[in-house]
């Protein structure tokens, strides 16, 4: 039977621990903005030569809503110092159109209703990002960076990782949403950053250092409409 004794040894370092996790500030917050207007948020967009763009407008700071006819594009933005270390983030997002389930590991078929990337670069290159020169463009060209993209569509399961067919060994789709998913509906995420990278890379991530926007209905020549807001990394 154990003692008071073994009971206090036991204890000790638990009521320790708690105390420590309860007096350490939570980890840094950093709400990612897409207003007053998408250039002044410090949004590039992406285009694709032959294809039309498709349409991004902030709605107010924290929310964007995407319309895509027949159309694909993406829009882009570097990310401040204070996300560089983040390993979670949050969101919410509502699709009232979209494309039929689609495969998104086929080049030239994979239609999303909403996807949201999430760019990695090597730890190394933390003084050139705070320095705003590093991009999304740059780290794929490069190969040295690493994409996790989450969607909102397509044809799998919940949480399944499907590899980018443009960006092999550097990119992965995370369905957060198939998209049999109820449309019309707010729907809520939260991830665990560092965990999928792992999954998906075998290791852990290096600096986030950039965010992009994409839906595209090109492939299926449909209309997809959609709003993501109360995008936050921390």
């Amino acid at each position: 039977m154990p003692t008071a004794r073994t009971h206090r040894a036991l204890l000790g370092p638990g009521l320790l621990a708690l105390s420590l996790a309860l007096a350490a500030p939570a980890a840094a917050q950093t709400a990612i903005p897409f207003g007053p207007d998408l250039e002044s948020a410090g949004w590039d967009a992406i285009t694709f030569r032959g294809i039309p763009a498709t349409t991004y407008a902030a709605r107010d700071a924290d929310t964007l809503d995407v319309v895509a006819e027949g159309s694909s594009s993406v829009i882009a933005k570097r990310l401040p110092p204070s996300a560089f270390d983040a390993t979670a983030a949050s969101w919410r997002w509502r699709v009232e159109e979209g494309p039929p389930a689609t495969d998104l590991a086929r080049r030239g078929g994979d239609d999303r209703a909403l996807a949201l990337y999430f760019a990695f670069a090597p730890e190394g290159d933390r003084a050139s990002a705070e320095a705003g020169r590093s991009s999304l463009r740059s780290l794929l060209l490069s190969g040295r960076g690493r994409l996790l993209v989450y969607v909102f569509g397509g044809v799998g399961t919940r949480g399944q990782i499907v590899e980018n067919p443009y960006a092999r060994g550097r990119g992965v789709y995370v369905i957060r949403r198939p998209a049999d998913a109820a449309l019309g509906t707010w729907h809520s995420e939260e991830v665990d950053l560092a965990a999928d990278h792992r999954a998906a890379f075998g290791e852990a991530p290096g600096i986030l250092v950039g965010l992009a926007v994409a839906s595209d209905s090109d492939d299926t020549g449909g209309r997809n409409v959609g709003v993501i807001e109360g995008v936050q990394v921390r």
